[in-house]
Formats: C-alpha cells, structure tokens, sequence
C-alpha cells in the first residue's frame, strides 16, 4: 500500500471513528482526485533517498498549519536524505541541489461515483503494473493530502535571492473547466525543520499553471515523464540564508486544511486586490511519511472516504484547573506565569518542544517563534498533572501579572572544548549581577560549536558550560533557582568552519525573568 493509499485509510478510519461517536453531519469528502470545478494539479516524486540532496525533504503540515510533517518521519539535519518532490532552485542564479524523478508511475482508475461534480473515490489508490519498492507519483493536491498545505523542504548551500525555483507538474482540467488557482508560499523554518518561524510567508505567488500539462481527464490515465513539465516559481528575489531550512508550501480557494501564518494576505496581494475565500479546515489524523516509503504494490480496495469538518483553525486545550489560563498565541522572548510560586514545590514544567519554550521554575519561557508543547509534572512521582500548548510568534510583549517580557540574552563565551568562560565574558556576568538578585528565576543554555571536533559528547559539553555559568551566578551571591538546559551543537550562530565563527558557537546564554 503506497503513502497515499494509507493517509486515506488513516483519513477514514478517523472519519468513522468520529462520526459513530458525535452527531455531526458527515459532509463529502475533499480528498479526491478533483478539486473546485473539477480541476487538481498532480507533482512528479523521488522515493529515492540515495539520489536525493541532503537536507530536503518533501512535507506537507499539520491540522495547525504550522506543524511540518516531513518525508524523514521527523527532524532534519543537513545530511539528511529522504524523499522529496521533483524540483531544482537557484540562489542568486547559483544551482543548488536538486531532485530528479524516481518513482513508478500511477495509471489512474476510474472513479465510482461523484458528489457535486467530484469523485468520492480517492483517485491516488490506482494501481500501476511496474515493480519494485519505490512509490508512486504523481502525489496530487487533493488525493494524497487533505489535513493541510503540501510542500517541499529545501536547505540552501548559499546565500542571497531565490532567484529560481521550479517543480516538476501536471494539470487535470476537464472540458469548459478552469485550472486551479494555486499560490506557493515560502516561509522559513526552525532549526530542526520542524515548525514554520514567523507570522507571515517571506514571499508568496499565484502559480502560473498555463504551461503546466494538461488532461481533461485522468480516467484510465497510464502517467510517464510527457506528461510533466517544470514549472517555475517566482518569489521576487525573497531571501535566504545558508544552512537554514525553507518551505515552499502550495495552497489556495477550497483546498482542505488551516492556512499557515499569514497566508491569506499574502495570497490576497499576490492575486492584487482579489479576495481570497478559504474553507474550514479538516480534521484529520496524520502519520509521519516515512512509515509509507518501501511500500510494495498491492491489490487496491476503493472506498469513498467521508471526513468531518470544524470551524476552529486551531484548537487549544483546555488549561488544567490551577494553572494560568493559556492563550493561542505569545510573542517570543516572553514568559507566561504558568503556576504561583507556591506549586513550584509540587510541579515541574517540562518542554516537549525545547527549541521553542523551556521551562524555568513557575515559568514558561518562549525564547523562539513556533508552536510550544509542554507538560506539568508531580514532581514526587513524575506523573502527568497536565498538558499546554500554543503558538509562539514575532511581536512585542507588555509586561502584565501574567505575562513578562524578556531581555536579551547576556551571553558567556567558552575556550574550545572546554567548560572555561573567557574574561570578557566574567565581565558581563558582574554587569547583571544586580539583576540576577532579584529575578524570579533565570534559565542558562548551554551550546557548543558544530564541527563535532570539541568533544564527542557535545550535549554533554553544553551541559557543563550551563553549569559553569550557574556555579558563576552562584558564586556572585545569586541565589534565585536558575535552571539550565543542554542544546549541544543543535542551535549555532553560525555555520562557517573557521575559528573566530566556531567561537561564537561556544557559548551559554542567560535569561533573566524578571519578579
């Protein structure tokens, strides 16, 4: 069973579970080989992580919109391989790593049955007569992913303008029908190329789909390389930086899922003035890509697939009773007063999601944009008191009884491979030594440099410069509960290999939350 076979079953499963538990009205389902009027764009793919580029990976997101769920079934690094969509890109009119076709081809069934003009059964599920364990293409708009915006993850060797980007299509567009209106948005993503940054795409564009090629129907279609062209991109020269993951994500008018951040007026300006209408997003349920590559060909089943719809474009659990009341969103270098002072003794607040948020004492800290997970720990059994979540983004935070913002970070440097502070930064430390005194808590991270030439053990080294720089405060009369946290080489400032840049990798940085 190949990936788009198996997020239908999830998708149905799902559908049905819910639908047998609540009373809702169960409308037709989107996930189908047609989108509005008919129309669908389908894209070439490579299953083959040996040929792929290190570092990207195909994706598409999550019901919340800004969650990227990866062809790698979870981070990326930069020698990360795994399947990605058929693409190549320049920056600053330099070629970048690119991705050729590697899959079988799909021949289209024939549909069983239509509502409004649309095919309940999910069109992806065709079986093809070639062999071997690479999937199948092409992936479609409509067929493969109805929780959200699909997408292809890239990682730049250079730096400066997105001068080209391009991917590899073909355009379903019956008779007397219009092709689809499809914007592509990029945005950048968080070190681990988990998570979209930002509240707005750095570029977005209405997709020109006039030399994309075209077939009034995909009945009985036997798909092969005629059938896709290149299709370029334009972001008008959006920026991007080396070694830094970016997202192309497609959306537009009907298409299943919750927009990312600041998509609807981006898309509004790319289409100049025009208004963009957009649907409920869809519940779903969805699985890492990686649980669906090496899949063999098997004998298709077709169903009709129902799923439930909800107005809600992001759901916020309730907050445990005791705990600060958790709003969507918080603007990053903040912190959020998640318990009175006196639960610190019982709870302990732990990050599922560290690159975002950390705990620091009755302290939520959000120290980088995305979405933040944490648990509330019985700190005398480790049991679960309750969960939180929400979105961090850009802005200013005002100071409130509920919320603080947060000063930079005073940052400590280390001699390579060491836990030794250098005497600058001794010098730094005495100039927030008054403050420390009377903070609420203070949260030390500990990094390292990325050439995995300092220690073998890098989160252990980062580990030692954190404490390092407690034992300092410490040592200075600060008796505030400091709480340290190990990142190893996972966040550097920068990527370039000679010394003076590593050294600003060897570091520890402190934040200070104010009483």
């Amino acid at each position: 069973m190949n990936l788009p076979q198996r997020i239908s079953r999830i998708i149905l499963t799902t559908a049905l579970i819910v639908g047998a538990a609540i009373a809702f009205t169960v409308a037709p389902s989107q996930a189908t080989e047609a989108g509005p009027n008919g129309a669908n764009v389908g894209f070439d793919f490579s299953w083959n992580d040996a040929a792929n580029p290190a570092g990207h990976s195909a994706s598409f997101l999550e019901a919340d919109g800004i969650t990227s769920n990866n062809c790698s079934g979870g981070t990326l690094t930069a020698t990360s391989k795994t399947c990605t969509f058929v693409f190549d890109y320049r920056v600053d009119n330099v070629e970048q790593a690119a991705s050729s076709h590697a899959a079988r081809w799909i021949t289209w069934s024939k549909p069983t049955s239509y509502v409004d003009g649309k095919p309940l059964a999910t069109g992806c599920s065709s079986p093809t007569s070639n062999s071997g364990d690479l999937g199948k293409a092409p992936l479609t708009l409509f067929d493969c992913f109805n929780s959200g915006s699909l997408g292809q993850i890239i990682r730049p060797n250079s730096s400066g303008a997105l001068t080209q980007f391009r991917m590899s299509m073909t355009c379903l567009v019956p008779s007397g029908g219009k092709a689809y209106e499809m914007y592509a948005l990029l945005y950048e993503l968080n070190p681990e190329g988990t998570t979209l940054t930002g509240s707005s795409p750095l570029g977005a564009t209405l997709v020109n789909l006039t030399k994309c090629p075209t077939a009034s129907t995909w009945e009985n279609k036997k798909f092969s390389l005629t059938d896709f062209a290149m299709t370029p991109i334009s972001f008008k020269d959006a920026s991007v930086t080396a070694g830094k993951f970016y997202g192309v994500y497609f959306t537009g008018s009907g298409m299943p899922g919750t927009l990312p951040p600041g998509a609807s007026a981006a898309m509004t300006a790319a289409k100049a003035a025009t208004t963009t209408t957009t649907v409920p997003p869809t519940t779903t349920t969805t699985t890492p890509w990686s649980k669906f590559k090496n899949e063999k060909n098997k004998t298709v089943i077709t169903t009709p697939i129902s799923t439930v719809t909800t107005t809600k474009s992001m759901s916020i659990p309730p907050t445990p009773t005791g705990l600060t009341p958790i709003a969507t969103t918080y603007f990053s270098l903040s912190a959020v007063r998640l318990m009175t002072a006196a639960m610190i003794a019982q709870y302990n607040i732990e990050s599922l999601t560290p690159n975002v948020c950390l705990g620091a004492g009755r302290n939520l800290v959000f120290l980088n944009t995305g979405r933040c997970n944490a648990k509330v720990l019985y700190r005398s059994n480790g049991k679960l008191f309750g969960n939180v979540t929400t979105r961090v983004i850009v802005g200013t935070t005002e100071s409130s009884s509920e919320v603080v913002p947060l000063a930079p970070a005073t940052i400590v440097y280390f001699k390579s491979g060491t836990g030794l502070s250098n005497a600058a930064s001794k010098k730094e430390l005495n100039k927030i030594t008054t403050t420390a005194k009377i903070a609420d808590a203070i949260l030390v991270t500990g990094h390292t440099g990325n050439l995995q030439g300092e220690n073998t053990d890098l989160k252990k080294l980062s580990q030692k410069r954190a404490m390092a720089v407690r034992s300092l405060l410490r040592d200075r009369g600060i008796s505030q509960l400091i709480t340290i946290w190990s990142y190893g080489a996972t966040r550097p400032i920068s990527s370039a290999k000679d010394n003076k840049a590593q050294n600003l990798n060897r570091r520890a940085e402190i934040f200070i939350i104010p009483a």
